[in-house]
C-alpha cells in the first residue's frame, strides 16, 4: 500500500516536473524571438538615454563597497545623465570613509552619500530615493555586486514600452573556482531562463535587489518600500503588481547584466534561503487578496494559476526526501538503473540547455558549463537540501509570520561572501 501511494506520488510530482519544464523552455524561447525584435526596432529609433539614479544601501561594506561604486562609475552612460547615492545605513567601519574620499577624488561624478542611524536596508533605500533621488529610473544595485559595462544603457531600453514600471536584472555569480560556488553558478543561470517565460507570460513577482530598476514615480505612487518584511524585494514587487500587472507590467531585462557574490559554504546557504522563505511567507501574507483574485487589472493566470503554484510547489517539495529515499531503495533493492537515469537525463539535459542558450556568457565559457552540466543533477542536492531545511524552519515560524510582520522590524541579515580584492 505504502509503496502504491509513493509511485503515485512520484508519478504525479514528475509528470508537473515535466509540464513545468517544458512550459519554462517554451516561454525562455518566446521571449527569444521577442528580445530579437526588441533589438532590432531599438536600432532603427536609437537609444533612449533618461536620467539614472543608482542607490546603493550599505552597512559595514567597506571590504566590497569602492568595487561596486566603481562599477557603476565605469558604466557606457552619460556622465551628466547619471546619479550615484551611496545610502549608508549606520555603518560602524569604514564604508562612509572610504565614498567621501572617493568623492573628492572624483569631483566630476554625481555621487550623493547619505547617512542615517542603523535602520534597516529598507529605510535606508526610502530615505535616499525619497530625499535624493532625481532620476526617471532607479536602480538599487546591493553593495556586495557590481554591473556590467552596457547594464544601465541596457536596462533604459526596456522601459521605452511605458507598461514597464520594475525590471529584474540578469544576475550573475561571480566564479571564485569552488565547487560550491560552481553549484550556484549553475543555479542562477537556470533560475534566471526561467525569469524569460515568467516575463513572456506576465506572471514575474520577484525583482531581486541586485541590479533592480524601477521608474521612480511608480516607487513613490505605491510608498517605496515596506519595513515589515525581511525580503524586502519581493514585497515592494507585489504592491506594484497591486495596482494591477496589465497596465503595469513587471518584467526581466536579459540584457541588463549585474553580478555578485556566492555564498561560502552550506551553512551561509541555509541561512540565505532560511530569509528568502520566511521573507517570501510574510509576503504572501501580506498580499494574499493576490491569490485566486479575479479583477480584470490583473493577470488571471498570475492571481489563479502561478501564485498557488508556488504554494503547491513548497507543499511537493516537502515529500521530497521520501520520494528520494525510495527511488535510492529501488536502485538498490532491484538495481534499477532506468529509475536513476531517466531523472538524470531529464534534469542534466534541462540544466545543459539552459546553459547553452545563455548568450549573455561568451561561447567558450558555455561549451565548458555544457560539459559539466549534468553532474549538476547530483550537486543540486545540496541546494535541495538547503531549501529544506529553510522550508522547514519557515513551517515552524509559519504562526509567527502576522507578529513579525506587525512588529515592523527588518534588519539587515548579511552572509559570508569572498573578499574582493
Amino acid at each position: 500500500m505504502y509503496q502504491t501511494l509513493i509511485t503515485s506520488l512520484i508519478a504525479i510530482f514528475g509528470t508537473i516536473n515535466i509540464i513545468r519544464i517544458g512550459f519554462f523552455m517554451i516561454g525562455a524561447d518566446i521571449y527569444s524571438i521577442k528580445e530579437a525584435a526588441r533589438v532590432k526596432k531599438q536600432k532603427r529609433r536609437g537609444v533612449r538615454l533618461p536620467y539614472f539614479t543608482v542607490v546603493i544601501p550599505a552597512h559595514n561594506e567597506e571590504g566590497i563597497i569602492l568595487h561596486s561604486l566603481q562599477s557603476v562609475v565605469n558604466n557606457n552612460y552619460p556622465t551628466n545623465k547619471l546619479q550615484i547615492i551611496v545610502a549608508d545605513d549606520g555603518s560602524t567601519d569604514k564604508t562612509a570613509d572610504l565614498v567621501k574620499e572617493y568623492k573628492k577624488l572624483h569631483p566630476k561624478i554625481c555621487l550623493e552619500i547619505l547617512t542615517q542611524e542603523n535602520a534597516g536596508k529598507a529605510h535606508a533605500l526610502n530615505n535616499a530615493i525619497r530625499s535624493l533621488a532625481i532620476g526617471e529610473l532607479v536602480m538599487c544595485l546591493d553593495a556586495d555586486s557590481s554591473l556590467h559595462p552596457d547594464a544601465l544603457s541596457e536596462a533604459a531600453q526596456y522601459f521605452y514600452d511605458k507598461r514597464v514600471v520594475a525590471m529584474a536584472a540578469n544576475v550573475k555569480i561571480r566564479p571564485t573556482g569552488t565547487l560550491f560556488n560552481l553549484i550556484q553558478q549553475y543555479e542562477y543561470i537556470v533560475s534566471y531562463q526561467v525569469r524569460r517565460a515568467l516575463t513572456v507570460f506576465n506572471i514575474e513577482y520577484i525583482i531581486g535587489g541586485v541590479g533592480s530598476v524601477f521608474r521612480r514615480r511608480a516607487l513613490l505612487e505605491v510608498g517605496l518600500y515596506d519595513t515589515n518584511t525581511i525580503t524586502e524585494d519581493i514585497d515592494l514587487t507585489m504592491k506594484l503588481l497591486q495596482k494591477g500587472n496589465k497596465q503595469w507590467r513587471v518584467i526581466f531585462g536579459a540584457k541588463v547584466i549585474a553580478y555578485t557574490e556566492s555564498v561560502l559554504d552550506l551553512a551561509g546557504l541555509i541561512r540565505q534561503r532560511c530569509r528568502w522563505k520566511f521573507g517570501r511567507t510574510q509576503t504572501f501574507y501580506k498580499h494574499r487578496n493576490l491569490f485566486f483574485n479575479s479583477n480584470k487589472k490583473h493577470n488571471r493566470f498570475l492571481t489563479l494559476f502561478y501564485l498557488p503554484f508556488s504554494v503547491y510547489s513548497d507543499i511537493a517539495f516537502f515529500f521530497e526526501p521520501l520520494i528520494v529515499s525510495y527511488i535510492v531503495y529501488l536502485i538498490i533493492r532491484y538495481g534499477d538503473m532506468i529509475t536513476l537515469l531517466a531523472p538524470l537525463c531529464v534534469v542534466g539535459g534541462y540544466i545543459t540547455l539552459n546553459v547553452l542558450v545563455e548568450h549573455t556568457i561568451p561561447l567558450k565559457q558555455r561549451f565548458k558549463l555544457a560539459a559539466i552540466a549534468p553532474t549538476m543533477y547530483f550537486f543540486f542536492y545540496i541546494l535541495s537540501l538547503a531549501e529544506y531545511v529553510a522550508l522547514i524552519h519557515g513551517g515552524v515560524k509559519a504562526f509567527t509570520v502576522k507578529k513579525s510582520v506587525d512588529a515592523n522590524v527588518a534588519n539587515w541579515q548579511h552572509v559570508e561572501r569572498p573578499k574582493i580584492a
